[in-house]
Protein backbone atom coordinates (compact mmCIF):
# COMPACT_ATOMS: atom_id res chain seq x y z
CA UNK A 1 0.00 0.00 0.00
CA UNK A 2 1.28 2.97 -1.05
CA UNK A 3 0.28 6.36 1.46
CA UNK A 4 1.17 10.03 0.76
CA UNK A 5 3.82 11.10 3.72
CA UNK A 6 0.90 13.97 4.97
CA UNK A 7 -1.46 11.88 5.38
CA UNK A 8 0.64 9.17 7.24
CA UNK A 9 1.99 11.59 9.24
CA UNK A 10 -1.67 13.17 10.63
CA UNK A 11 -2.68 9.53 11.54
CA UNK A 12 0.70 8.91 13.60
CA UNK A 13 -0.26 12.00 15.50
CA UNK A 14 -3.73 11.27 15.96
CA UNK A 15 -3.57 8.07 16.51
CA UNK A 16 39.65 3.90 31.50
CA UNK A 17 42.84 4.11 32.22
CA UNK A 18 44.74 6.23 34.84
CA UNK A 19 45.69 9.60 34.86
CA UNK A 20 48.79 10.02 32.89
CA UNK A 21 50.24 12.62 31.59
CA UNK A 22 48.41 13.57 27.83
CA UNK A 23 50.81 13.86 25.07
CA UNK A 24 51.93 17.07 23.64
CA UNK A 25 52.83 15.52 20.26
CA UNK A 26 50.21 16.23 17.40
CA UNK A 27 50.86 12.60 15.76
CA UNK A 28 47.87 11.58 14.17
CA UNK A 29 46.17 8.20 15.00
CA UNK A 30 46.09 5.12 12.75
CA UNK A 31 42.17 4.90 12.79
CA UNK A 32 39.59 6.58 14.53
CA UNK A 33 39.53 6.89 18.72
CA UNK A 34 36.01 5.76 19.26
CA UNK A 35 35.02 2.35 17.42
CA UNK A 36 31.10 3.00 18.25
CA UNK A 37 29.44 6.58 19.46
CA UNK A 38 25.85 7.29 19.92
CA UNK A 39 23.23 9.21 21.94
CA UNK A 40 19.56 8.81 22.16
CA UNK A 41 17.09 10.77 20.24
CA UNK A 42 15.81 12.78 22.75
CA UNK A 43 16.22 13.37 26.29
CA UNK A 44 15.85 10.56 28.62
CA UNK A 45 15.62 12.82 32.04
CA UNK A 46 13.97 16.10 32.16
CA UNK A 47 13.84 18.31 35.84
CA UNK A 48 11.42 20.90 36.92
CA UNK A 49 12.82 23.62 35.37
CA UNK A 50 12.76 26.68 32.79
CA UNK A 51 15.47 27.98 30.62
CA UNK A 52 17.94 27.20 28.13
CA UNK A 53 21.95 27.10 27.17
CA UNK A 54 22.74 25.87 30.98
CA UNK A 55 26.76 25.74 31.14
CA UNK A 56 27.67 24.01 33.97
CA UNK A 57 31.13 23.51 36.20
CA UNK A 58 31.47 20.89 38.86
CA UNK A 59 32.84 22.79 42.21
CA UNK A 60 34.56 21.12 45.22
CA UNK A 61 31.28 21.43 46.87
CA UNK A 62 30.17 18.18 44.70
CA UNK A 63 27.66 20.39 43.10
CA UNK A 64 26.79 21.25 39.84
CA UNK A 65 26.51 25.11 39.08
CA UNK A 66 24.32 25.83 36.10
CA UNK A 67 23.36 29.39 34.18
CA UNK A 68 20.74 29.33 31.96
CA UNK A 69 19.30 32.13 29.96
CA UNK A 70 15.72 33.20 29.05
CA UNK A 71 13.65 31.62 31.84
CA UNK A 72 13.16 31.04 35.25
CA UNK A 73 15.85 28.18 36.18
CA UNK A 74 15.09 25.79 38.82
CA UNK A 75 12.49 27.79 40.50
CA UNK A 76 8.63 30.16 40.20
CA UNK A 77 10.35 33.50 40.28
CA UNK A 78 10.18 36.22 37.08
CA UNK A 79 11.88 35.00 34.46
CA UNK A 80 15.37 36.07 33.05
CA UNK A 81 17.89 36.31 30.68
CA UNK A 82 20.26 35.05 32.53
CA UNK A 83 20.14 32.77 36.05
CA UNK A 84 22.50 31.04 37.81
CA UNK A 85 21.36 27.68 39.52
CA UNK A 86 22.89 25.32 41.83
CA UNK A 87 22.15 21.58 40.66
CA UNK A 88 22.18 18.63 43.41
CA UNK A 89 22.73 15.09 42.00
CA UNK A 90 22.85 12.67 39.19
CA UNK A 91 20.59 11.25 36.35
CA UNK A 92 21.07 7.66 38.09
CA UNK A 93 19.99 9.05 41.51
CA UNK A 94 17.79 11.83 40.39
CA UNK A 95 18.35 15.90 40.04
CA UNK A 96 17.12 18.86 41.75
CA UNK A 97 18.22 22.32 42.06
CA UNK A 98 18.05 25.78 43.02
CA UNK A 99 17.71 29.39 41.69
CA UNK A 100 20.66 31.98 43.29
CA UNK A 101 21.06 34.68 41.12
CA UNK A 102 19.22 36.57 38.01
CA UNK A 103 19.58 39.46 35.89
CA UNK A 104 21.77 42.78 37.06
CA UNK A 105 22.65 40.64 40.32
CA UNK A 106 24.94 38.71 37.90
CA UNK A 107 25.80 41.45 35.06
CA UNK A 108 25.35 44.03 33.17
CA UNK A 109 24.87 44.37 29.57
CA UNK A 110 27.74 46.03 27.90
CA UNK A 111 26.31 47.13 24.63
CA UNK A 112 23.03 48.74 23.33
CA UNK A 113 20.20 46.85 26.29
CA UNK A 114 17.95 48.27 23.80
CA UNK A 115 19.02 45.83 20.91
CA UNK A 116 21.66 43.06 23.47
CA UNK A 117 20.84 40.92 26.48
CA UNK A 118 22.35 38.57 28.30
CA UNK A 119 23.14 34.77 27.75
CA UNK A 120 25.79 32.49 29.90
CA UNK A 121 28.64 30.74 27.67
CA UNK A 122 30.97 28.83 29.91
CA UNK A 123 31.68 27.69 33.78
CA UNK A 124 34.44 27.45 35.62
CA UNK A 125 34.71 26.43 39.35
CA UNK A 126 38.91 26.57 40.60
CA UNK A 127 40.25 27.58 43.74
CA UNK A 128 42.76 30.01 42.39
CA UNK A 129 43.41 32.22 45.51
CA UNK A 130 44.35 29.19 47.54
CA UNK A 131 41.48 29.66 50.32
CA UNK A 132 40.50 25.99 50.14
CA UNK A 133 36.81 26.83 48.55
CA UNK A 134 36.61 27.22 44.88
CA UNK A 135 35.84 30.14 43.44
CA UNK A 136 32.90 30.23 40.28
CA UNK A 137 33.37 32.20 36.88
CA UNK A 138 30.87 32.50 34.62
CA UNK A 139 31.72 33.53 31.02
CA UNK A 140 28.79 36.17 29.79
CA UNK A 141 28.23 37.73 26.52
CA UNK A 142 26.46 40.53 24.96
CA UNK A 143 23.97 38.79 22.00
CA UNK A 144 21.72 40.16 19.69
CA UNK A 145 17.90 40.37 20.82
CA UNK A 146 16.60 42.91 17.94
CA UNK A 147 15.49 43.74 15.73
CA UNK A 148 13.58 40.18 15.29
CA UNK A 149 15.19 39.36 11.93
CA UNK A 150 18.68 39.65 13.50
CA UNK A 151 17.99 38.47 17.06
CA UNK A 152 20.50 35.64 18.45
CA UNK A 153 22.76 36.83 15.19
CA UNK A 154 25.84 38.50 16.79
CA UNK A 155 27.83 38.81 19.99
CA UNK A 156 29.92 41.50 20.19
CA UNK A 157 31.24 41.32 23.84
CA UNK A 158 31.72 39.11 26.25
CA UNK A 159 32.94 39.04 30.04
CA UNK A 160 33.72 36.80 32.70
CA UNK A 161 32.06 37.32 36.21
CA UNK A 162 33.37 35.61 39.68
CA UNK A 163 31.50 34.22 42.75
CA UNK A 164 33.06 33.81 46.32
CA UNK A 165 30.44 32.32 47.70
CA UNK A 166 28.96 29.49 45.24
CA UNK A 167 26.66 31.62 43.02
CA UNK A 168 24.80 33.88 45.22
CA UNK A 169 26.34 36.91 44.41
CA UNK A 170 28.94 38.02 41.79
CA UNK A 171 31.68 40.79 40.77
CA UNK A 172 31.86 41.68 37.02
CA UNK A 173 34.60 44.04 35.34
CA UNK A 174 33.54 47.44 34.98
CA UNK A 175 34.42 46.91 31.03
CA UNK A 176 34.17 43.62 28.77
CA UNK A 177 36.90 41.92 28.13
CA UNK A 178 36.69 41.00 25.21
CA UNK A 179 35.75 43.08 22.47
CA UNK A 180 35.13 43.86 18.60
CA UNK A 181 33.41 40.21 18.13
CA UNK A 182 36.39 38.57 19.06
CA UNK A 183 36.80 35.53 21.02
CA UNK A 184 32.97 36.83 22.22
CA UNK A 185 32.01 33.21 23.37
CA UNK A 186 33.66 31.64 25.93
CA UNK A 187 33.55 28.08 26.37
CA UNK A 188 35.63 26.70 29.59
CA UNK A 189 37.34 23.38 29.40
CA UNK A 190 35.66 21.10 32.35
CA UNK A 191 38.27 19.05 34.06
CA UNK A 192 36.06 17.70 36.69
CA UNK A 193 35.59 18.64 40.17
CA UNK A 194 37.31 21.46 40.86
CA UNK A 195 39.49 21.08 37.84
CA UNK A 196 41.07 18.26 39.53
CA UNK A 197 42.36 16.44 36.31
CA UNK A 198 44.27 19.03 34.43
CA UNK A 199 47.46 17.77 36.27
CA UNK A 200 47.34 15.27 33.14
CA UNK A 201 49.38 18.26 31.99
CA UNK A 202 51.58 18.21 33.85
CA UNK A 203 53.67 20.86 36.36
CA UNK A 204 54.24 23.34 33.09
CA UNK A 205 50.50 23.46 32.24
CA UNK A 206 48.18 22.43 34.91
CA UNK A 207 48.11 25.62 36.52
CA UNK A 208 46.00 27.46 34.29
CA UNK A 209 41.89 27.79 33.45
CA UNK A 210 41.98 27.16 30.13
CA UNK A 211 38.81 28.50 27.53
CA UNK A 212 37.63 27.87 24.18
CA UNK A 213 36.21 30.75 21.86
CA UNK A 214 34.28 31.58 19.25
CA UNK A 215 34.22 34.63 16.99
CA UNK A 216 31.62 36.24 15.97
CA UNK A 217 28.39 34.65 17.15
CA UNK A 218 27.54 31.55 19.16
CA UNK A 219 26.40 29.80 16.33
CA UNK A 220 25.82 29.94 13.18
CA UNK A 221 24.43 34.09 11.93
CA UNK A 222 21.35 33.39 9.87
CA UNK A 223 20.86 37.08 8.57
CA UNK A 224 24.28 37.73 7.94
CA UNK A 225 25.06 40.49 10.02
CA UNK A 226 28.35 38.82 10.85
CA UNK A 227 30.27 35.79 9.69
CA UNK A 228 29.84 32.59 11.07
CA UNK A 229 31.84 30.92 13.28
CA UNK A 230 34.15 27.95 11.32
CA UNK A 231 37.00 27.86 14.01
CA UNK A 232 37.53 27.01 17.52
CA UNK A 233 40.14 28.89 19.66
CA UNK A 234 41.81 28.14 22.84
CA UNK A 235 43.15 30.29 25.63
CA UNK A 236 44.37 29.86 28.68
CA UNK A 237 45.04 32.58 32.04
CA UNK A 238 46.50 31.93 35.57
CA UNK A 239 43.95 30.61 37.62
CA UNK A 240 44.47 33.28 40.18
CA UNK A 241 43.94 35.69 37.14
CA UNK A 242 40.97 34.73 35.55
CA UNK A 243 39.31 38.16 35.43
CA UNK A 244 42.61 39.71 34.54
CA UNK A 245 42.32 39.87 30.44
CA UNK A 246 45.75 40.86 30.12
CA UNK A 247 47.04 37.30 31.94
CA UNK A 248 45.15 35.74 29.15
CA UNK A 249 47.33 33.87 26.45
CA UNK A 250 45.83 32.64 23.28
CA UNK A 251 46.99 29.21 21.05
CA UNK A 252 49.26 30.33 18.65
CA UNK A 253 50.35 26.93 17.11
CA UNK A 254 52.65 24.54 17.79
CA UNK A 255 56.57 24.32 18.02
CA UNK A 256 58.95 22.10 16.27
CA UNK A 257 58.70 19.96 19.27
CA UNK A 258 54.81 19.34 19.26
CA UNK A 259 54.61 22.32 22.23
CA UNK A 260 51.90 24.41 21.93
CA UNK A 261 53.19 28.24 21.83
CA UNK A 262 51.08 30.90 23.60
CA UNK A 263 50.77 34.50 22.65
CA UNK A 264 49.31 37.58 24.61
CA UNK A 265 47.79 38.76 21.47
CA UNK A 266 44.57 37.69 20.61
CA UNK A 267 45.42 38.74 16.59
CA UNK A 268 47.93 35.73 17.44
CA UNK A 269 45.55 33.18 17.93
CA UNK A 270 45.41 29.93 15.43
CA UNK A 271 42.58 27.70 15.50
CA UNK A 272 42.83 24.29 16.81
CA UNK A 273 39.55 23.05 14.98
CA UNK A 274 38.40 24.45 11.42
CA UNK A 275 35.09 23.09 10.76
CA UNK A 276 33.79 24.81 7.26
CA UNK A 277 31.58 22.00 6.35
CA UNK A 278 27.43 23.34 5.47
CA UNK A 279 24.64 20.58 5.76
CA UNK A 280 21.44 20.88 4.63
CA UNK A 281 21.87 22.70 1.39
CA UNK A 282 18.84 21.43 -0.62
CA UNK A 283 15.33 21.55 1.65
CA UNK A 284 12.39 20.45 0.62
CA UNK A 285 10.05 22.88 2.15
CA UNK A 286 10.67 25.93 4.35
CA UNK A 287 13.16 25.95 6.71
CA UNK A 288 17.05 27.01 7.55
CA UNK A 289 19.26 25.72 5.64
CA UNK A 290 23.07 25.53 4.88
CA UNK A 291 23.84 25.08 8.12
CA UNK A 292 27.59 25.36 9.99
CA UNK A 293 28.42 23.19 12.86
CA UNK A 294 30.92 25.19 14.81
CA UNK A 295 28.89 26.30 17.76
CA UNK A 296 28.42 26.91 20.95
CA UNK A 297 28.46 24.01 23.32
CA UNK A 298 31.49 22.76 25.77
CA UNK A 299 34.43 20.98 26.09
CA UNK A 300 34.85 17.99 28.77
CA UNK A 301 38.13 16.11 29.35
CA UNK A 302 37.27 12.19 29.68
CA UNK A 303 39.49 11.21 32.17
CA UNK A 304 39.02 7.41 32.01
CA UNK A 305 39.68 7.68 28.71
CA UNK A 306 42.23 10.94 28.37
CA UNK A 307 39.94 12.47 25.64
CA UNK A 308 39.11 15.35 25.00
CA UNK A 309 35.60 16.19 23.62
CA UNK A 310 33.57 18.76 22.22
CA UNK A 311 29.96 18.70 21.94
CA UNK A 312 28.82 21.08 18.94
CA UNK A 313 25.69 21.43 17.17
CA UNK A 314 23.98 22.84 13.88
CA UNK A 315 20.34 23.35 14.03
CA UNK A 316 19.50 19.92 13.06
CA UNK A 317 22.35 17.93 14.01
CA UNK A 318 24.78 17.22 16.95
CA UNK A 319 28.49 17.21 15.92
CA UNK A 320 31.12 15.92 18.22
CA UNK A 321 34.63 16.18 18.26
CA UNK A 322 37.69 14.71 20.14
CA UNK A 323 41.67 14.94 20.36
CA UNK A 324 44.41 13.43 23.13
CA UNK A 325 45.40 16.86 23.97
CA UNK A 326 42.97 20.28 24.52
CA UNK A 327 45.26 21.67 21.43
CA UNK A 328 44.19 18.78 19.16
CA UNK A 329 44.43 17.11 16.46
CA UNK A 330 40.63 17.33 17.08
CA UNK A 331 38.47 14.78 14.62
CA UNK A 332 35.17 14.61 14.08
CA UNK A 333 33.40 11.26 15.11
CA UNK A 334 29.81 11.75 15.34
CA UNK A 335 26.87 13.40 13.22
CA UNK A 336 23.75 12.81 15.06
CA UNK A 337 21.12 13.81 12.46
CA UNK A 338 17.51 14.89 13.55
CA UNK A 339 16.01 15.72 10.84
CA UNK A 340 14.85 18.93 9.50
CA UNK A 341 11.86 20.70 12.34
CA UNK A 342 9.28 20.31 13.37
CA UNK A 343 10.25 17.05 15.81
CA UNK A 344 8.24 15.49 17.97
CA UNK A 345 8.80 16.86 21.91
CA UNK A 346 8.83 14.96 25.04
CA UNK A 347 5.69 15.02 27.08
CA UNK A 348 3.35 18.04 28.65
CA UNK A 349 1.34 20.72 27.46
CA UNK A 350 3.04 24.25 26.56
CA UNK A 351 1.76 27.48 26.91
CA UNK A 352 4.08 30.81 26.15
CA UNK A 353 5.50 33.48 28.64
CA UNK A 354 7.41 36.65 27.60
CA UNK A 355 11.07 37.50 28.96
CA UNK A 356 12.33 40.45 29.84
CA UNK A 357 14.10 40.79 27.05
CA UNK A 358 10.69 40.76 25.07
CA UNK A 359 11.37 37.17 23.30
CA UNK A 360 8.40 34.63 24.56
CA UNK A 361 9.47 31.22 25.69
CA UNK A 362 7.29 28.20 26.66
CA UNK A 363 6.13 26.80 29.95
CA UNK A 364 5.58 23.56 29.96
CA UNK A 365 2.40 21.99 32.45
CA UNK A 366 3.97 18.28 33.02
CA UNK A 367 1.42 15.84 31.45
CA UNK A 368 0.98 12.30 29.86
CA UNK A 369 2.95 12.27 26.49
CA UNK A 370 -0.28 12.74 23.58
CA UNK A 371 -1.87 9.97 22.27
CA UNK A 372 -0.95 8.73 19.46
CA UNK A 373 2.51 10.89 19.23
CA UNK A 374 5.53 8.91 17.82
CA UNK A 375 8.23 10.56 19.74
CA UNK A 376 9.58 12.15 21.84
CA UNK A 377 12.79 13.30 19.23
CA UNK A 378 14.31 16.23 19.06
CA UNK A 379 17.77 17.77 18.92
CA UNK A 380 19.06 20.97 20.16
CA UNK A 381 21.55 23.48 20.78
CA UNK A 382 24.43 24.37 23.33
CA UNK A 383 25.28 20.35 23.90
CA UNK A 384 27.64 19.81 26.89
CA UNK A 385 28.49 16.71 29.19
CA UNK A 386 29.13 17.82 32.34
CA UNK A 387 31.90 15.71 33.83
CA UNK A 388 30.33 15.18 37.21
CA UNK A 389 27.93 12.46 35.11
CA UNK A 390 30.96 10.58 33.18
CA UNK A 391 30.39 7.05 34.53
CA UNK A 392 33.65 5.39 35.84
CA UNK A 393 35.05 3.43 32.75
CA UNK A 394 34.19 6.90 30.37
CA UNK A 395 31.98 4.72 28.22
CA UNK A 396 28.75 6.66 29.28
CA UNK A 397 28.21 9.84 29.66
CA UNK A 398 24.83 12.49 29.72
CA UNK A 399 24.45 15.03 27.10
CA UNK A 400 22.87 18.15 27.96
CA UNK A 401 20.70 20.30 25.27
CA UNK A 402 17.56 22.41 24.51
CA UNK A 403 15.25 23.35 21.53
CA UNK A 404 11.68 24.58 21.40
CA UNK A 405 10.95 25.34 17.83
CA UNK A 406 9.09 23.57 15.71
CA UNK A 407 6.97 21.09 18.17
CA UNK A 408 5.10 18.40 16.23
CA UNK A 409 3.41 17.03 19.21
CA UNK A 410 4.31 17.46 22.72
CA UNK A 411 6.58 19.71 24.72
CA UNK A 412 9.76 21.29 23.92
CA UNK A 413 12.75 20.50 25.52
CA UNK A 414 13.58 23.62 27.31
CA UNK A 415 15.31 23.18 30.83
CA UNK A 416 17.97 21.35 32.13
CA UNK A 417 17.63 17.83 30.81
CA UNK A 418 19.84 14.97 29.73
CA UNK A 419 20.08 11.99 27.36
CA UNK A 420 22.56 9.47 27.41
CA UNK A 421 25.98 9.77 25.59
CA UNK A 422 27.71 6.27 24.80
CA UNK A 423 31.20 5.85 23.40
CA UNK A 424 33.41 2.50 23.14
CA UNK A 425 37.37 3.01 22.68
CA UNK A 426 38.87 0.93 19.85
CA UNK A 427 39.65 -2.61 20.50
CA UNK A 428 42.42 -4.38 19.37
CA UNK A 429 40.82 -7.67 19.43
CA UNK A 430 39.20 -9.71 16.87
CA UNK A 431 35.59 -11.47 17.83
CA UNK A 432 36.33 -14.40 15.21
CA UNK A 433 33.53 -15.63 12.99
CA UNK A 434 30.25 -16.29 14.75
CA UNK A 435 28.11 -19.63 14.05
CA UNK A 436 26.74 -18.78 10.68
CA UNK A 437 23.18 -18.37 12.33
CA UNK A 438 23.98 -15.26 14.43
CA UNK A 439 22.45 -12.14 13.18
CA UNK A 440 25.67 -9.84 14.20
CA UNK A 441 22.93 -7.05 14.57
CA UNK A 442 22.04 -8.37 17.41
CA UNK A 443 25.78 -9.03 18.64
CA UNK A 444 26.71 -6.87 22.09
CA UNK A 445 27.26 -3.00 21.71
CA UNK A 446 25.86 -2.98 18.21
CA UNK A 447 25.31 0.67 17.54
CA UNK A 448 23.14 1.23 14.73
CA UNK A 449 23.77 4.30 12.23
CA UNK A 450 21.76 6.20 9.87
CA UNK A 451 21.40 9.26 8.08
CA UNK A 452 18.34 10.20 9.91
CA UNK A 453 15.30 8.02 11.50
CA UNK A 454 12.25 10.13 10.85
CA UNK A 455 10.56 8.76 14.15
CA UNK A 456 13.58 7.96 16.35
CA UNK A 457 13.36 4.28 16.43
CA UNK A 458 16.27 3.01 15.48
CA UNK A 459 15.76 -0.17 17.63
CA UNK A 460 13.05 -1.43 14.95
CA UNK A 461 16.22 -2.33 12.76
CA UNK A 462 17.62 -5.17 14.98
CA UNK A 463 14.58 -6.29 17.10
CA UNK A 464 12.92 -9.28 15.24
CA UNK A 465 10.11 -7.94 14.14
CA UNK A 466 9.60 -7.35 9.72
CA UNK A 467 5.98 -5.41 10.29
CA UNK A 468 7.43 -2.14 11.47
CA UNK A 469 8.88 0.85 9.75
CA UNK A 470 11.46 3.62 9.81
CA UNK A 471 12.02 6.08 6.98
CA UNK A 472 15.00 8.61 6.36
CA UNK A 473 12.62 11.32 5.65
CA UNK A 474 14.31 14.94 6.82
CA UNK A 475 12.80 17.42 5.13
CA UNK A 476 16.38 17.29 2.20
CA UNK A 477 16.81 16.29 -0.58
CA UNK A 478 20.01 13.95 -0.12
CA UNK A 479 21.88 12.48 -2.64
CA UNK A 480 22.42 9.17 -0.61
CA UNK A 481 21.12 7.52 2.57
CA UNK A 482 22.09 4.41 4.30
CA UNK A 483 20.97 1.97 7.21
CA UNK A 484 23.82 0.48 9.33
CA UNK A 485 25.88 -0.80 12.09
CA UNK A 486 28.99 -0.17 14.07
CA UNK A 487 30.52 -2.73 16.37
CA UNK A 488 33.55 -2.02 19.11
CA UNK A 489 35.45 -4.90 17.78
CA UNK A 490 35.76 -6.44 13.87
CA UNK A 491 33.79 -9.34 12.75
CA UNK A 492 33.68 -11.49 9.73
CA UNK A 493 30.36 -10.38 7.64
CA UNK A 494 29.21 -12.03 4.32
CA UNK A 495 25.92 -11.73 4.17
CA UNK A 496 22.95 -8.61 4.74
CA UNK A 497 19.26 -9.00 4.81
CA UNK A 498 17.67 -5.81 4.24
CA UNK A 499 13.73 -5.85 5.12
CA UNK A 500 11.62 -2.91 3.54
CA UNK A 501 9.46 -0.54 5.61
CA UNK A 502 6.31 1.07 4.34
CA UNK A 503 5.91 2.52 0.85
CA UNK A 504 4.87 6.78 0.21
CA UNK A 505 3.84 8.40 -2.62
CA UNK A 506 7.07 10.80 -2.33
CA UNK A 507 9.98 8.12 -1.22
CA UNK A 508 10.19 5.03 0.99
CA UNK A 509 12.95 2.67 -1.84
CA UNK A 510 15.97 3.39 -2.93
CA UNK A 511 15.92 4.31 -6.90
CA UNK A 512 19.92 3.29 -7.68
CA UNK A 513 23.22 2.26 -6.89
CA UNK A 514 22.19 0.46 -3.58
CA UNK A 515 24.99 -1.46 -2.26
CA UNK A 516 26.97 -3.13 0.93
CA UNK A 517 29.53 -1.12 2.41
CA UNK A 518 31.89 -2.55 5.85
CA UNK A 519 34.29 -0.11 7.56
CA UNK A 520 37.66 -0.91 7.79
CA UNK A 521 40.54 1.09 9.44
CA UNK A 522 37.88 4.14 9.86
CA UNK A 523 36.94 3.91 6.38
CA UNK A 524 34.27 3.08 4.47
CA UNK A 525 34.74 0.62 1.60
CA UNK A 526 32.31 -1.34 -0.98
CA UNK A 527 31.95 -5.21 -0.51
CA UNK A 528 33.28 -8.08 -3.24
CA UNK A 529 31.23 -9.77 -5.10
CA UNK A 530 27.65 -8.50 -4.33
CA UNK A 531 24.51 -10.27 -5.36
CA UNK A 532 21.01 -9.28 -4.74
CA UNK A 533 18.35 -11.79 -4.18
CA UNK A 534 15.48 -11.32 -5.24
CA UNK A 535 16.78 -8.28 -7.57
CA UNK A 536 15.77 -4.99 -6.12
CA UNK A 537 13.45 -2.58 -8.82
CA UNK A 538 14.58 0.48 -7.85
CA UNK A 539 11.10 2.01 -7.42
CA UNK A 540 8.12 1.78 -5.44
CA UNK A 541 7.48 -1.61 -6.42
CA UNK A 542 10.44 -2.75 -3.80
CA UNK A 543 7.30 -3.10 -1.58
CA UNK A 544 6.72 -3.16 2.20
CA UNK A 545 8.21 -5.21 4.42
CA UNK A 546 9.93 -7.58 1.60
CA UNK A 547 13.36 -8.65 2.13
CA UNK A 548 16.25 -8.49 0.56
CA UNK A 549 19.71 -10.88 0.34
CA UNK A 550 22.47 -9.52 -0.15
CA UNK A 551 25.59 -11.81 -0.24
CA UNK A 552 29.15 -10.95 -0.96
CA UNK A 553 32.71 -12.14 -0.50
CA UNK A 554 33.58 -12.89 3.35
CA UNK A 555 35.82 -10.02 4.68
CA UNK A 556 36.45 -8.83 8.40
CA UNK A 557 35.57 -5.57 9.10
CA UNK A 558 33.86 -3.29 12.46
CA UNK A 559 31.20 -1.97 10.64
CA UNK A 560 28.50 -2.41 8.08
CA UNK A 561 26.15 -0.42 5.85
CA UNK A 562 23.56 -0.71 3.08
CA UNK A 563 23.99 2.82 0.88
CA UNK A 564 22.97 4.05 -2.20
CA UNK A 565 20.63 6.82 -3.67
CA UNK A 566 17.07 7.43 -2.04
CA UNK A 567 14.08 7.39 -4.01
CA UNK A 568 11.22 9.70 -5.04
CA UNK A 569 10.15 13.88 -4.80
CA UNK A 570 11.45 13.46 -1.00
CA UNK A 571 14.77 11.61 -1.31
CA UNK A 572 13.56 9.13 1.83
CA UNK A 573 13.95 5.42 1.76
CA UNK A 574 12.13 3.17 4.39
CA UNK A 575 13.17 0.17 6.88
CA UNK A 576 12.01 -2.49 8.75
CA UNK A 577 14.79 -4.75 9.94
CA UNK A 578 18.23 -5.08 8.94
CA UNK A 579 20.19 -8.45 9.60
CA UNK A 580 24.47 -9.03 9.51
CA UNK A 581 25.30 -13.00 9.19
CA UNK A 582 28.95 -14.04 8.63
CA UNK A 583 27.99 -16.07 5.59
Amino acid sequence: MVLDRRRFLAFSLAGVGSLAVVPRARAQLPGPFFATATTEYAAAFTTASNGDLWPSCWADDDELYAANGDGQGFGEEPMADIVVNRISGTPETGLSGQRLATGDAICRVYADSARYNRKPTGMLAVDGNGDGRDELYLAVQDLRKSPSDKAFDDAPNATVVRSDDYGRTWHAPAQPMFSDHVFTTIMFLDFGRSQENARVLGPEDAGFAYAYGLDHNWRQSYSGTVPSPTALHLARVPRAAVQDRSAWRFYAGTGPDGAPRWSPAVEDRVPVLRDERRLYTDLIGQGRKNLTVISQGGVVYNAPLRRFIYTSWSEYTFEFYEAPTPWGPWRWFLSKDFGAQPWFGGPGRVHYEPTPSGHEVPKVDRAPQAAGCPGPKNGGYACTAPSKFVSADGTRMWLQSNWFLGVACGAPNYGFSVRRFDVAPRALGFAGAPTPPDNLARAPGAVVIEKSAHFGRGDYLNNGVRQESEDSFDGSRKPLDFWGYLWDRAYVVGRVVYTTGRMFTDGGWFAADLTVQVRQGGRWVPVAGQTVAPAYPYTASAGEHRSYTFTFEPVRADGVRIVGVPGGTATFTSIAELEVYSG
